[in-house]
């Protein structure tokens, strides 16, 4: 196995939040740098991009992105070019899953300093978002309510209190819960994020987040239905955003939220999806399961990828 390379690194774990903040560490005070998909871009793309000297500046950072959709033959391209590459470039790696067991995987880790991005515990997440808090310059009962009603995810998380940031005016209790209780649909979307990434635990978090604010059970799993709908629908059109938002009469964020999901999300999940939303609308109408416990096994069972059973 080749010696590590102390300027290449890879970034490993699911927590968008974290890939985010480490790649924004290991990029500071570069001037040249550029991002590359390792899924569209051909080995021999890669291979040019990783070999580059840099042009403008001294020192380059080149990010590969998406490892995890690779296939074998471009994973060990990757892992044979590693050692070529030259010492003014750093390179970080992101991959939300990797394979261990895979030569090239294992190749690529030697090569690599690690890093995990894997979702901290409730006690490094608390710390984080402290952090963040003692920025605001918040009074103790405006700190306790943003600590409870800030979102699971910590990428979310991270993006409210951005927009708390920028926010002109005092911060008191009235105007924190105008500003930071998010919108039904903004928060399905968070949660079919949660279960295309078959994140079990983060996907019953936004689904209790969305039940303890107060919001109807059913005005849920109807905001659901909808997205499901929208995948469906996205899933038969070829196109750019804006014309597949066009023919369709949407806006183009849902689209755009719809294409990222169908990229990782089989349609068969799909359709399995759309059934287990209408057996728990049933379970529900028929006084079958409570409307909360009823949502709570649908969101399991799509975690799991348990097909409907027929009724």
């Amino acid at each position: 196995m080749a010696a590590k390379n102390s300027n290449i690194f890879l970034l490993l774990g699911e927590d968008e939040y974290l890939l985010s903040q480490n790649q924004a560490n290991l990029t500071k005070g570069y001037e040249e740098s550029n991002t590359v998909s390792a899924l569209e871009a051909d080995e021999n793309s890669l291979k040019n991009e990783l070999l580059s000297l840099s042009f403008f500046a001294l020192e380059r950072v080149v990010i590969v992105d998406g490892l995890e959709k690779i296939d074998v033959k471009k994973g060990e391209a990757i892992e044979e070019v590693i050692a070529k590459i030259p010492q003014s470039t750093r390179v970080i790696f992101k991959a939300r899953k990797l394979d261990g067991t895979r030569k090239w995987v294992k190749g690529l880790k030697g090569q690599s300093s690690v890093v995990e991005c894997v979702p901290p515990k409730p006690y490094e997440r608390r710390k984080i978002i402290d952090e963040q808090l003692a920025k605001l310059n918040l009074g103790p009962v405006e700190k306790s309510f943003l600590q409870e009603a800030l979102p699971a995810d910590l990428a979310s998380c991270q993006s409210e209190l951005e927009k708390l940031s920028l926010y002109p005016e005092k911060l008191d209790l009235p105007t924190l819960k105008l500003l930071i209780e998010p919108a039904l649909e903004e928060q399905v979307f968070s949660l079919i994020d949660q279960l295309v990434a078959t994140n079990w635990h983060a996907s019953l978090s936004i689904l209790r987040e969305l039940l303890t604010v107060g919001n109807d059970p059913m005005a849920i799993l109807g905001a659901i239905l909808w997205q499901l709908r929208t995948l469906y629908k996205v899933s038969g059109l070829q196109g750019s955003t804006v014309e597949v938002a066009k023919a369709l009469g949407l806006k183009e964020y849902p689209v755009r939220k719809a294409q990222e999901a169908l990229r990782k999300l089989p349609f068969q999940r799909v359709e399995d999806w759309f059934l287990l939303a209408l057996e728990a609308d049933m379970n529900i109408k028929r006084g079958l399961l409570r409307a909360e416990v009823a949502l709570e096994v649908m969101v399991t069972k799509m975690c799991l990828a348990e097909k409907k059973q027929t009724w």
